[in-house]
């Protein structure tokens, strides 16, 4: 998501740092409480909510995400009873948390909320971009997956083999934003049927500089796998879906905090800030988005398109 969408950067022991790290915890005005993390990633958001006296309920949608943040937690030492990790996707936020007995125990069900803040840090981790094997990153040669839930059926692969042009130029042009859509779809469908293999980042941005020249700093497949990615992982719709059900479970005064990737996230999230506040449920912080520093993108390059929101509760 900007541009490869990529939300970490790395930092001490291996582990990554997320963008906009100091925007989101000044925002979050952390107290003795508990706080949604809705993307836990490596875990980054999580620890430093913890280390400034919060709670955290960590959400991800990748079983190796958790598994790693589980490792990291003993290795520094973070308190057991000052986090909870479930494995699944935002979109299922309430039956997630529901399902959890000893969430419910601690009354973070029902008509009154017990969520002191959320935070949505959109797109998809270094980590995953840096595992050939998961098909994120033209830069990796690996199989064209890009499956965050690994449980999906439909991979990358499955979409470029199989749609039409039609349906391949709506994929490019709607989720990508590519301005040479049309011919991109068509170069893919004619190279499939002289018997081209599109199985692996490499064929899939092979075929994609045969039409696109680079321009500037990005690769000219970048578009293309942002649009699979996001087709793939269902995410737009994810979003709106992980949206409507936060805003219900946040305690008043308790922020909402999204960090988009992307114009197609950004819109969806200001859109929607914008309904809640004309429905009296609150108010909207950013009249404009925050955006990172310069010396965080030169830090970080990765960081440049990110757009951070947030909106308060009423």
């Amino acid at each position: 998501m900007g541009m490869e969408g990529h939300k970490t950067l790395s930092g001490s022991k291996g582990y990554h740092r997320s963008v906009l790290l100091k925007e989101v915890l000044g925002a979050l005005n952390i107290r003795d409480a508990w706080y949604l993390d809705c993307t836990l990633g490596d875990g980054g958001h999580t620890i430093e909510i913890i280390k400034r006296g919060g709670k955290v309920v960590g959400i991800d949608v990748d079983p190796q995400a958790l598994g790693r943040v589980r490792k990291r937690f003993g290795i520094e030492e973070i308190d057991r009873n000052k986090w909870k990790l479930i494995v699944g996707n935002f979109r299922d936020l309430k039956k997630l948390i529901l399902k959890q007995t000893d969430l419910k125990d601690q009354k973070f069900a029902g008509a009154k909320s017990y969520l002191a803040g959320a935070i949505f840090d959109l797109g998809v981790s270094s980590l995953q971009l840096e595992t050939p094997s998961r098909g994120f990153s033209f830069s990796k040669i690996g199989p064209l997956d890009m499956r965050m839930d690994p449980t999906l059926e439909v991979r990358a692969l499955d979409l470029i083999n199989a749609g039409g042009r039609k349906q391949l130029y709506e994929l490019f042009k709607n989720l990508g934003e590519e301005k040479y859509s049309k011919r991109l779809a068509d170069h893919m469908v004619s190279a499939r049927q002289v018997g081209v293999k599109i199985e692996t980042t490499k064929d899939l941005a092979d075929l994609v500089e045969q039409v696109v020249r680079k321009h500037g700093r990005l690769h000219p497949a970048t578009k293309i796998f942002q649009a699979l990615r996001i087709a793939v992982n269902d995410e737009l719709n994810a979003l709106k879906e992980g949206l409507d059900q936060v805003i219900s479970l946040i305690d008043k005064n308790g922020h909402i905090i999204v960090i988009s990737f992307h114009s197609l996230e950004d819109r969806i999230v200001k859109e929607t800030f914008r309904a809640w506040s004309a429905q009296g449920w609150g108010q909207i912080l950013t009249k404009k988005p925050i955006v990172p520093t310069l010396e965080e993108i030169n830090i970080n390059p990765r960081a440049r398109s990110a757009k951070m929101r947030v909106f308060e509760r009423s």
